[in-house]
C-alpha cells in the first residue's frame, strides 16, 4: 500500500433502518468519498479496528 492516502477525517451516517445501511465518509487533503455499508460490513470493520488498536 505504498500509495495509500492519509485519511483526515472519517464520519458514519444512518441511510435505513430496516435494512440497517450506513454512509461512511472518508476524506482525505484532496477528496473525500462515500460508502454505503451495511450492519454485517460495519461489524466487520469494528472486529477489524479493535484487533487493529489492541496490538
Amino acid at each position: 500500500m505504498d500509495d495509500a492516502q492519509k485519511v483526515t477525517e472519517v464520519s458514519v451516517l444512518t441511510k435505513s433502518i430496516e435494512p440497517l445501511i450506513g454512509i461512511v465518509q472518508v476524506s482525505t487533503a484532496e477528496a473525500a468519498i462515500k460508502f454505503e455499508i451495511t450492519e454485517d460490513l460495519a461489524h466487520k470493520i469494528c472486529t477489524d479496528l479493535e484487533r487493529f488498536l489492541t496490538r
